[in-house]
């Protein structure tokens, strides 16, 4: 999926595109605002349950890690930045 915003009256993407689009070939975009209807909701968070679902324990492990330790020099700089080491 390409992001992009609409931009007085173009569409500009936020991503790279992918190598073998061209100018000038034709595109179908989607948009408009999140749906709030709960079945669509329901169906995006299933959706998402079972794609998380798929991901390594050993991915999440490594995430939960990386974000301890980022967590850990966050504070670290900010007490040496405040002088309370």
């Amino acid at each position: 999926m390409i992001r992009a915003i609409l931009k007085k009256g173009k569409i500009e993407p936020l991503d790279d595109l992918p190598e073998n689009w061209h100018d000038g070939q034709e595109l179908i975009v989607e948009g408009g605002e999140p749906s709030d209807d709960p079945a669509e909701i329901r169906k995006w968070h299933d959706k998402f349950l079972a794609l998380s679902a798929q991901i390594p324990a050993e991915d999440h492990e490594r995430m939960a890690a990386a974000l301890a330790e980022q967590d850990r020099q966050a504070k670290a700089l900010m007490r040496q930045e405040m002088g309370l080491n």
